[in-house]
């Protein structure tokens, strides 16, 4: 169970379907209402059908840090919104940044009760090693509007 003191969640439990050894498909949508930044009080909602791979963890660390997160420190749930965002390059519709999209990251992380070093920890690790995941979607997304004319 996750805390949520302030109701900033609509769709929790998070509704998943299993796909293969690392990723998962989300079964209905799940919304977050942030409450800090520029995109303050925007609802940011991770659409039913989007597939992605919890904390993107390399599998070595899987035994200490497993990807949907540890008891009482659900990062994982924060990894779906940060994966979302780096896919689409936006929150709540709204162009974002890699720097925006990591701060939500991390504000869900402190907002469901992920401890301060793990959650420092998980940010640091997503702004080093977080360019080249970037970097593929801004990628994928301009070849994309290209082949659709947009």
């Amino acid at each position: 169970m996750i805390g949520d003191p302030e109701k900033r969640f609509d769709g929790l439990p998070v509704k998943t379907e299993y796909i293969d050894g690392a990723k998962w498909k989300l079964a209905a949508d799940v919304a977050y209402r942030i409450a800090s930044g520029q995109f303050m009080n925007h609802f940011s909602t991770v659409r039913a059908g989007f597939i992605f791979d919890w904390a993107s963890i390399p599998r070595v660390f899987w035994r200490i840090f497993p990807p949907t997160g540890l008891e009482g420190q659900p990062y994982g749930l924060a990894a779906l919104w940060h994966d979302w965002a780096y896919v689409h390059q936006s929150i709540s519709g709204i162009p974002c940044n890699r720097y925006d999209a990591d701060l939500l990251f991390k504000e869900i992380m402190v907002y469901v009760g992920v401890s301060p070093w793990i959650a420092w920890t998980m940010f640091m690790a997503v702004r080093i090693g977080g360019g080249r995941a970037w970097a593929k979607n801004t990628k994928a997304r301009s070849e994309s509007h290209e082949q659709h004319g947009s």
